[in-house]
């Protein structure tokens, strides 16, 4: 900015600049410089809507001019979002990493010996009238240091059926034995820590899960 040639300045000196022409020069000087470091073009966050109005899709913001949003990209909201966003982005792609290790980790296999010898029992509550099952196996030949372990499967997980909503399958696996499972009605089940139940005695060889479903 030229100061030269102003009244009450001296020879080779800067001169008197008004409020409005330093104002104007800073605010120039400013957005020389940030443009300067900053592309807005290539600025993911930014948006011009119909109107003509900058936004800033990271902090929900809008700015008249680009000066105004280069000006915000400097401040202490918008450099907080970046931080969160890095954040995220990071912890997401964490997670996506361990999910790709765990796909990766080969399947268990071992050689079966056939299906483990079972009773089924139905069962009703005596407070409630609510329904049950009490699943009962013999597991003579079970690994040592394997427990039994059961869980539901809901019709559309199977693929040995059409699915059908009226039934829910219940799945034993049980080292070296083949897996079992078995189809049972559909209803809800009461998972409450009452109200199912299973155990596993090392010595007998037996194992045992009860459960009850809700009243509809």
């Amino acid at each position: 900015m030229d100061y030269q040639n102003r009244v009450g300045s001296k020879k080779g000196g800067g001169g008197v600049a008004g409020t409005a022409e330093t104002n104007q020069y800073r605010r120039e000087r400013l957005k020389n410089l940030l443009q300067s470091k900053i592309n807005i073009e290539s600025d993911p966050y930014v948006f011009k809507n119909h109107l003509g109005i900058l936004e800033c899709k990271l902090c929900l913001t809008t700015h008249m001019s680009e000066s105004s949003y280069i000006t915000h990209t400097t401040g202490r909201r918008h450099q907080l979002n970046l931080m969160r966003r890095a954040e995220s982005e990071r912890k997401q792609r964490s997670s996506e990493k361990s999910g790709t290790e765990e796909e990766i980790i080969e399947k268990r296999h071992w050689t079966t010996i056939g299906k483990p010898v079972y009773k089924v029992f139905k069962i009703r509550d005596p407070v409630s009238l609510n329904k049950g099952f009490i699943f009962t196996f013999k597991l003579d030949k079970i690994k040592a240091d394997i427990k039994p372990l059961y869980r539901f499967m809901s019709c559309f997980e199977q693929k040995k059926e059409s699915p059908n909503p009226k039934f829910q399958y219940l799945l034993i696996s049980a080292e070296p034995y083949e897996n079992v499972g078995f189809k049972i009605p559909g209803d809800t089940i009461d998972l409450r820590t009452d109200r199912i139940w299973d155990y596993w005695d090392p010595d007998t060889k037996e194992y045992c899960i009860q459960f009850f479903y809700l009243n509809k």
